[in-house]
């Protein structure tokens, strides 16, 4: 439907809104890979309670009335291989969300690259001059440079905090 909206916009703004609606179609995407892998974590998670409660009780109803240690025991298992799985569940989620700013980041980058190809273009179209759009040039390696070394001294200073 709003692929239809589109067409009645202006020449000049059809763009605009296509590259909206993409945005949109990935943001959508990306939070129903989310649900679904949390999904699959939730269901995972709960059937290993629901086995770990029947090993339990089959040994509860089977073991003797002396048997405190080895309850202890299996107890303080079950409490160990609980926090593991929480611990991978967590780690995996933040993977997860790695890749996906990752991702974001690389299709950003591709629509920065066009946009400086455009940009470029208007400003020849304008009837600017090749000394300024050197100079526009030369600004946004400058930039990357620090850029560069900011990411390097944020880097550094991590590093000193870490082991210190």
């Amino acid at each position: 439907m709003l692929e239809k909206l589109v067409h009645r916009e202006t020449p000049a703004q059809r763009e605009v809104w296509r590259g909206k609606l993409a945005d949109l179609r990935e943001d959508a995407s990306s939070i129903q890979r989310q649900g679904e892998y949390y999904d699959r974590m939730v269901s995972a998670n709960v059937r290993v309670q629901r086995e770990r409660e029947e090993l339990l009780t089959r040994r509860r109803r089977g073991g003797r009335a002396g048997g405190g240690d080895a309850e202890n025991g299996i107890r303080d298992m079950a409490n160990e291989s609980n926090s593991l799985s929480s611990s991978q569940n967590m780690v995996g989620e933040l993977i997860q969300n790695g890749e996906a700013q990752l991702s974001n980041l690389m299709m950003q980058r591709r629509r920065m690259t066009g946009l400086k190809r455009v940009v470029f273009e208007i400003g020849s179209k304008l009837g600017m001059t090749d000394q300024t759009m050197k100079i526009i040039q030369n600004r946004d390696a400058t930039d990357g440079y620090f850029v560069l070394g900011g990411m390097v001294l944020t880097c550094f200073v991590i590093y000193v905090v870490w082991f210190r």
